[in-house]
């Protein structure tokens, strides 16, 4: 599957497939470290995005 062609409403239906998948055995406590934890990879992941796009010899 390629998430470039899914448009916003699928996209966001998908997140939320997958977040009440993950979330079904978690308590709250391991639910809030998965939620930090993905919160920083989505914000790493921008930081690369934003480096790649200003430099686009660097290799990572």
């Amino acid at each position: 599957m390629n998430l470039n062609e899914l448009n916003g409403c699928e996209l966001v239906s998908l997140a939320n497939i997958i977040a009440i998948s993950l979330s079904q055995s978690l308590t709250s406590d391991e639910l809030a470290v998965l939620s930090g934890f993905f919160n920083i990879i989505g914000d790493s992941l921008a930081a690369l995005s934003i480096s790649n796009s200003n430099s686009p010899n660097c290799s990572t």
